[in-house]
């Protein structure tokens, strides 16, 4: 495995991770990467920011010249108090990842959806015009829906444990979508029989897997243990990337469909606050060298 080697000087950007915690991320490693790969001289921090300490910590990263942060749980919605302006469409989804200084304060982005987006081109899939159903209306969900509705896809079908959770994540991008269709539906009613009504069947459904159920060490669970569900299914998605094969993606394939786990949206969403800080574009090329490096990292650790 390439590692990255620092050499840091009086010239060299600092940006970095503010969530807490913070030691089991792969972001200083993805950027370490990215920053060697583009000749850029850049160093990557996490910082582990305690809870009632995260307004001290953006004015510090403004003090310091930050060139930008990532933020992740638990502070994706909280940081948004602190900025100057934020995205559209990261207003929208409601939650900020991505942090940029500009004129004496941060604008925040989320790169979880474009992220999310390019992991799917790059894969293959392509849901403009088709049917998709998404599993869960959590934090993930947000910016897949985004995501999905972006790409063209026609219909969607949320499902969650709570069908009124679905239902205001659905009502968030209802209006600015109009030509296409938002479902929700709750896992405890009978999606199956609606997943097979006729107005569906000439097209197969591609599932997104968006809640952290199955995540290791949780490997043999799954949020629908149904077969008629992945029977239907063409393509799965699960944002999980521990294990780098979800019980969902076992499943899916079992019932002859083609699946794909969250490390690329992940890489991806990395690529995308790498050239908002850089102002540079990553070529997409790049992923298929820091994947079998990155699942190595995940395995050994």
């Amino acid at each position: 495995m390439t590692r990255n080697l620092l050499n840091i000087d009086t010239s060299t950007k600092l940006a970095g991770l503010i969530g807490h915690p913070v030691g089991h991320s792969l972001s200083p490693y993805l950027q370490g990467r990215l920053a060697s790969h583009m000749g850029i001289n850049m160093a990557y921090l996490g910082f582990d920011v305690e809870p009632g300490t995260l307004k001290s910590m953006i004015n510090g990263g403004l003090a310091m010249k930050a060139v930008g942060f990532n933020v992740t749980v638990p502070y994706k919605k909280d940081v948004m108090q602190y900025l100057s302006s934020i995205d559209p469409k990261a207003e929208k989804i409601g939650a900020v990842n991505t942090l940029k200084p500009k004129c004496g304060s941060f604008v925040g982005y989320n790169t979880d959806m474009p992220g999310f987006c390019r992991a799917l081109k790059y894969d293959g899939v392509d849901v403009k015009g088709k049917n998709v159903v998404m599993i869960g209306a959590g934090g993930a969900a947000n910016a897949v829906l985004c995501g999905l509705l972006e790409e063209g896809a026609a219909f969607v079908l949320v499902l969650n444990r709570t069908v009124s959770t679905a239902e205001a994540l659905a009502e968030r991008f209802r209006s600015d979508y109009p030509g296409q269709t938002i479902e929700t539906w709750s896992l405890s009613d009978d999606y199956i029989s609606f997943m097979k009504k006729p107005e569906f069947s000439d097209k197969p459904w591609i599932a997104i897997q968006c809640t952290s159920v199955g995540m290791h060490p949780d490997d043999t669970n799954t949020a629908i243990k149904d077969d008629e569900f992945y029977k239907l299914t063409d393509t799965g998605y699960d944002v999980i990337f521990n294990p780098s094969e979800t019980e969902f993606m076992r499943r899916v394939k079992a019932c002859g469909g083609r699946a794909f786990n969250g490390l690329k949206m992940l890489i991806f969403q990395g690529f995308r606050s790498f050239e908002i800080w850089n102002d540079v574009i990553v070529d997409d090329e790049f992923a298929t060298e820091l994947i079998p490096d990155m699942e190595e990292l995940l395995s050994n650790n």
